[in-house]
């Protein structure tokens, strides 16, 4: 039996129970704005989930939890584009983790991208009746009374600190030592708590360790809660460009194009990312969009952002420090070497591809960087 709905009328929750409860075999596709997520289901068992999501890929997961680190991501992609093989294969092969520590953070990374999907309020959803993916799965299992229950919890727990953390440009500021008698924290949460530096934001920190906005709010929240850290509202607004208001999602795509047509890449962008937020679940709005991005590709390869590009700093590393930079454009020069190609470091970006090759064009045009 094959079915589709969204999620303001059957929750995840009730999604995964009526699948558990009829011992159901196939896919879930759940899907809001640009992401996709994929539960794939044996028998009433979760067997797998996959997610479009950048900050939700294998490699950006396994740093945010100290399984591995950039370098270790960066050497096996490279190894990728020679070898038809799976990252996490690779990355046992070079040896940068055990098989055993695969699979467990496997198992954790697909409980995390599905609890993420109880903080959907609005998507749509459909089930294909006894599709599995071609390819072997890695054999795990959960089980979804479980997962709805840690789910529920997390939802709470997102309530509580959406109180004190109204927003991921707020400034973590330590006024206690964090790391005292932290000599048995994982090397995730560690990663986290180094990275508080009174300074960063908490979509900066997000960014810096490659993890999700729960994972960094939630140790965030304890910290608060230990008295060890307060938050800081943002101390300027979000820079933005005013949109018109009152538009459709298609006629904020065709002044898109129209701002393609001018030259005008960063203001495309913006105009996209409102035609998608405005109407998120319209799928031949989206696919107009996605038109619109190949395009936008294209103009930027034109001006020299091709995959092979070494981009460089055209300014000193002291420089770097007095500008006022928006969390992207201070992750990707941060990531800058001058040896790695302009595709090595998209692949290491929690980023979506496009929005990170638009922060690279904006710090061209900046002077802040320039193509070897």
């Amino acid at each position: 039996m094959a079915f589709a709905g969204n999620l303001e009328t059957m929750p995840v929750a009730d999604l995964l129970q009526w699948a558990s409860n009829g011992r159901q075999t196939g896919t879930v596709h759940v899907i809001s704005g640009d992401v996709t997520k994929r539960i794939y289901i044996r028998e009433g068992v979760i067997v797998s989930c996959t997610s479009t999501d950048p900050r939700e890929f294998l490699g950006h997961f396994l740093v945010s939890h100290g399984a591995i680190d950039e370098s270790d991501l960066r050497g096996a992609m490279i190894d990728q584009e020679r070898q038809s093989k799976m990252l996490g294969e690779l990355l046992v092969q070079r040896g940068a983790i055990t098989e055993e520590r695969l699979n467990q953070m496997l198992r954790l990374k697909a409980e995390e991208a599905i609890f993420d999907l109880f903080t959907w309020v609005t998507g749509r959803f459909r089930f294909l009746d006894g599709e599995l993916p071609g390819y072997e799965l890695v054999p795990i299992s959960l089980d979804v009374q479980g997962l709805v229950l840690e789910g529920m919890r997390r939802l709470d727990e997102w309530a509580r600190i959406a109180e004190v953390i109204p927003s991921m440009l707020c400034v973590p500021v330590s006024v206690r030592p964090l790391l005292d008698d932290a000599d048995d924290i994982d090397l995730g949460r560690r990663s986290v708590l180094e990275s508080v530096d009174d300074d960063r934001s908490i979509e900066d920190i997000c960014l810096h360790t490659h993890s999700s906005e729960f994972f960094v709010c939630d140790i965030l929240f304890h910290q608060m809660q230990e008295k060890r850290l307060k938050i800081v509202r943002p101390r300027t607004a979000p820079r933005n460009e005013e949109l018109e208001t009152g538009m459709s999602g298609a006629a904020l795509v065709k002044v898109a194009r129209e701002h393609l047509e001018n030259g005008e890449i960063e203001r495309t962008m913006r105009h996209l990312q409102a035609a998608a937020s405005l109407e998120p679940h319209d799928r031949s709005l989206r696919e107009n969009i996605a038109d619109v991005e190949l395009d936008v590709r294209g103009r930027l390869r034109n001006e020299g952002l091709g995959p092979k590009s070494v981009p460089v700093l055209a300014i000193g590393a002291h420089e770097v420090g007095k500008l006022n930079l928006e969390p992207s454009e201070g992750f990707i020069l941060s990531r800058i070497d001058g040896v790695n190609s302009l595709e090595n470091i998209v692949k290491i970006s929690p980023l979506a591809e496009i929005d990170a090759l638009l922060v690279v064009w904006k710090l061209l045009k900046g002077g802040q960087l320039r193509l070897k």
